[in-house]
Formats: C-alpha cells, sequence, structure tokens
C-alpha cells in the first residue's frame, strides 16, 4: 500500500531506478511506553506488482518520529471508512499525517 506522489521525485542520470513515484511505509514501531511511532519510509516505484527499492534522495527524511499530541491524537482518534481494514485504516491515517505534517509531498494511497 504505498503512496503514490503527485509529483515524481527526481534522482538525476546517477540513480538508473528513479525518478520515484511512490513512497512506501516499511516499518511502523508503536512505543506505547515513550508515546511514540518510528516510521520508516522507502521511495521507489511498484514494477510489476513488485516492489522497486530506490535511494534514498537527498535532503527527504526516511526516519519519522511521531511524539507528543501528534501521537496522542494518532491513537485515539481515526476513522475507518466502511469495511476498510483496521491495518488499512491505520497506514492511512500516518500517510495522511504525514502529509499533513510536510513530512512527504501530495499524493493518495496506491
Amino acid at each position: 500500500m504505498p503512496w503514490e506522489l503527485t509529483t515524481p521525485v527526481q534522482t538525476g542520470d546517477l540513480d538508473p531506478n528513479g525518478p520515484y513515484a511512490q513512497i512506501k511505509i516499511m516499518r511502523i514501531l508503536f512505543d506505547t511506553r515513550q508515546s511514540q511511532i518510528n516510521i520508516l519510509l522507502e521511495y521507489g516505484n511498484t514494477v510489476e506488482g513488485d516492489w522497486i527499492l530506490g535511494q534514498q534522495p537527498a535532503g527527504l527524511e526516511s526516519h519519522i518520529l511521531i511524539t507528543g499530541e501528534d501521537y496522542t491524537t494518532l491513537c485515539a482518534t481515526h476513522e475507518t471508512n466502511d469495511d476498510e481494514l483496521t491495518y488499512t485504516a491505520m497506514k492511512r491515517a500516518l500517510y495522511e499525517w504525514l502529509n499533513t505534517n510536510d513530512k512527504i509531498a501530495a499524493g493518495s494511497i496506491v
């Protein structure tokens, strides 16, 4: 369930896998003791159903830490759409938070 970027990340001539049209949440760690969510993002593309990892684009974050009020809000107030699995709702909420907080560029879930 990647995030399809409205504008792909340009990578230049040195990266044959670019530009990257997608971002994918690869790891989510919920730490209830420290009240934080640790997210690992990867940039890349889906080709014939397979995720093709790209190089980390310069200047873009790959590790995101959500703490404080943002953590509390994400854990306490999320809504699911009709017939949406909990996992899907959680990832959707995280992608939306990342976009709203300028951690990832505009796009949509695919």
